[in-house]
């Protein structure tokens, strides 16, 4: 159905994100901050990207900025987060970002915006 990297520096957080869409007949991976996501989408390609904002090392905003600059293709990026400013919410959709989702996670909403971003 698609491969999607999940990044979020809560393993609880990614965990239960990949036991939703794993359910639903995705395959996911996993990254624990933006830089780590950079590195292993130089090696793989990923259909989708689920993000948190705020993570050490590098945050979801500063991440999708330099992946926007990166060669295409480039997938489609959800921002999964529990704490993002308006100015941040402004600076992803500016970046790239398909949806902007809040936490605590409504798990309908989430396979919802996955579903759309993947058709589109």
């Amino acid at each position: 159905m698609g491969r999607i990297l999940l990044v979020d520096d809560e393993a609880a957080v990614r965990g239960t994100l990949r036991a939703v869409l794993e359910s639903q007949g995705y395959e996911c991976d996993e990254a624990e901050h933006g830089a780590a996501a950079l590195k292993l989408l130089e090696q793989q390609h990923f259909d989708l990207i689920i993000t948190d904002n705020k993570m050490p090392v590098l945050n979801g905003v500063e991440f999708l900025k330099r992946y926007s600059q990166k060669p295409d293709p480039k997938s489609p990026v959800i921002f999964f987060t529990g704490d993002i400013s308006e100015e941040e919410k402004d600076m992803a959709m500016k970046a790239g970002a398909r949806a902007i989702l809040l936490k605590p996670p409504n798990f309908g909403e989430i396979i919802s915006a996955v579903q759309q971003a993947l058709s589109d």
